[in-house]
């Protein structure tokens, strides 16, 4: 158990109290996201983080509403879910293509309380390299926010792989040096290259949110012992990686036990579940 830790990456899609409130929110979580499971009370949540060991939770939106027609969440109603929870951490999204997006963060931000920014580019169908999105990276860097990216494959149908490739990123690396990146799913398939680029650049993180095949225990092993040794990133990248589950897709106590079952000793688990991610987020709040 690691008192005081943090899952990383959740998703609020199937919170009962907000999808009565928000009709649209329902369809948003079938249509878009595609997940079937049934709406369940906040308090099923809670228990799941309860069941992990875990304290809170980063709860991430999209801003779908130029690509997609829908936002998986409006930054006000993760204001207004993380209201009910001080286990709850919110993050804002943004159309990163909008030329108003600097501003619209910076009042999530400053006016809303949220604490970092959720970015998909295969949904959001934009390259994490282009300059166009500049000024958004530049008033998060200026706002000492994280920005937690989907990397890797994009499984929802109508989505592009091309979006998710970890060196897409390396230019905003470069040019952000300031900037916190992470990098979710471990960037998979491309762990190699997202090591290799977080190996590189100490303002790249990599989430382990990442599971495509079989179950957690057996995709993590794949990933972080046989596609890159755990050695690498327990040695050399220890303060870069964040415990995450990708709840609800996987059970928060499942990616847990996973990660738990690596091989890490105690002091980088500790970093992987709370002090990296107390880090980004500024100090735990």
């Amino acid at each position: 158990m690691h008192s005081g830790g943090i899952d990383f990456h959740t998703h609020p899609l199937l919170v009962r109290e907000m999808v009565q409130r928000y009709p649209g929110l329902q369809a948003a979580a079938r249509d878009i996201f595609h997940i079937g499971n049934t709406f369940q009370p906040l308090e099923t949540f809670l228990l799941e983080l309860d069941a992990a060991g875990l304290e809170r939770a980063v709860i991430l939106p999209v801003d779908a509403g130029s690509t997609r027609g829908a936002k998986l969440y409006s930054n006000e109603q993760i204001a207004e879910l993380c209201a009910l929870s001080d286990r709850l951490i919110g993050f804002a999204s943004v159309d990163p293509l909008d030329p108003c997006a600097p501003q619209v963060l910076q009042k999530a931000v400053n006016g809303l309380g949220l604490r970092g920014l959720k970015l998909a580019p295969g949904m959001q169908e934009f390259h994490a390299d282009d300059p166009k999105v500049f000024p958004l990276y530049e008033r998060a860097a200026q706002l000492g926010i994280p920005i937690l990216f989907h990397s890797g494959m994009s499984w929802e149908p109508g989505s592009r792989l091309k979006y998710g490739h970890p060196l897409r990123f390396e230019d905003v690396a470069a040019k952000f040096p300031e900037l916190k990146i992470v990098l979710a799913h471990l960037a998979w398939p491309w762990v190699t290259d997202a090591v290799a680029l977080a190996l590189k650049y100490p303002n790249v993180h990599l989430d382990t949110s990442a599971l495509y095949f079989d179950n957690p225990r057996d995709f993590l092993q794949f990933a972080m012992n046989t596609q890159v040794p755990l050695t690498v990133f327990e040695r050399s990248l220890r303060k870069q990686i964040l415990f995450g589950s990708n709840y609800p897709r996987v059970e928060i106590k499942n990616m847990a036990r996973a990660v738990r079952g690596l091989g890490f000793s105690d002091e980088c688990l500790d970093l992987v579940f709370r002090a990296n991610a107390e880090a980004l987020l500024g100090g735990a709040q």
